[in-house]
């Protein structure tokens, strides 16, 4: 990591915020390892009487594959979907239906329309934003509680994980679930309100979440992940196709942070990846710094013009939730303490 990110901090060793934090979170995912079985135990009661223990979105990447994997052979009922947004690459579709039909899981595709989603997306780069991905990982969050929610599931299973995604910095780009912040832009670029796509607003993620009850874990924080040696696994078991690089199951995706990023805002997103694989210990920083010193490898998609068309603009400049969301994460958090006071005093 490098001063790409303006809020990066090195102390008098040279060690930088991002890295002392990665290893905090290694620190306390290894700690909570322990509880994977009664976790388990909890999504299996949950499920109890219902068709599934819990949904899955598959993108055709390693991780999410290996979440797949993982889950069936620990023995939960799952239902896995993916979203169609147009951009997949067409071994990911292949590396998702080898894996749902051998493994006989129950499968979904997803399709919203395409003509939307890509008027919201160029929404988005005509606002000059850094994170243009917001479409497609909102949609998707959308997606999963909607079908969670849709067949009272109760637990997400999701491909996130530390051992390769502790290093993300906030200033490369604004978070996806605000829809006020998508609509406002959506409003500014067409002058139209947005509908007709999958979206969730903050009312409605704290209905999913406090209400219903759904929940989200990160299964391969409870082991010992390395992503090469699960890619081999995959490839033996599946017959997987590999991207050799993170999120490139997605064309746009891809895209996106290997050109879009890298040309228009000076961001190499490979490092905030191979900074966690570095202090994941599965990568060496002569390793990752061999690979930087080549510019990344990106599909053409006949958008390149688009670098230069529209000036960058912070996210600020649009409406956002943020204060919002912050004051009832904290009134959740006050809660939370309040309750667990209470309860202790009584036992």
């Amino acid at each position: 990591m490098d001063v790409s990110d303006p809020d990066i901090v090195f102390d008098e060793q040279g060690v930088c915020n991002h890295c002392k934090q990665a290893e905090k979170s290694l620190k306390e995912i290894r700690e909570e390892s322990n509880n994977l079985s009664s976790i388990l135990d909890k999504i299996k009661k949950d499920g109890k009487g219902k068709e599934y223990d819990a949904i899955i979105g598959l993108s055709g990447g390693a991780d999410s594959s290996y979440v797949l994997h993982n889950a069936v052979k620990l023995g939960l009922r799952l239902f896995a979907f993916s979203v169609d947004n147009g951009w997949n690459d067409p071994k990911a579709d292949e590396n998702v239906l080898r894996m749902v039909e051998k493994l006989k899981v129950p499968f979904y595709r997803y399709r919203i329309d395409i003509r939307k989603f890509r008027r919201l997306q160029a929404a988005f780069i005509k606002a000059g934003q850094k994170n243009i991905e917001i479409p497609t990982d909102h949609i998707l969050m959308a997606a999963t509680y909607e079908l969670a929610d849709k067949y009272g599931i109760k637990w997400i299973l999701s491909g996130g994980n530390v051992a390769t995604e502790s290093i993300m910095p906030r200033s490369w780009g604004y978070q996806p679930r605000d829809l006020v912040h998508i609509k406002d832009i959506y409003r500014w670029s067409t002058k139209d309100k947005l509908n007709g796509l999958p979206v969730c607003g903050l009312a409605k993620w704290n209905y999913y979440k406090w209400i219903k009850g759904i929940k989200n874990l990160y299964l391969l924080d409870y082991m010992e992940y390395n992503r090469e040696e699960a890619i081999k696994k995959l490839t033996d078991e599946y017959g997987y196709q590999d991207y050799h690089e993170k999120h490139c199951e997605s064309i746009f995706t891809w895209w996106f942070q290997n050109y879009y990023l890298f040309e228009k805002f000076g961001i190499d997103k490979r490092k905030a990846h191979y900074s966690s694989m570095i202090v994941s210990g599965q990568m060496t920083r002569e390793e990752a710094m061999a690979k930087l010193s080549e510019n990344p490898i990106y599909p053409q998609i006949g958008m390149e013009y688009v670098i230069n068309r529209y000036d960058p603009r912070p996210y600020t400049d649009f409406k956002t939730d943020e204060k919002l969301f912050d004051f009832i994460s904290k009134v959740v958090r006050t809660l939370r303490k309040w309750k667990y006071t209470v309860t202790s005093k009584r036992a």
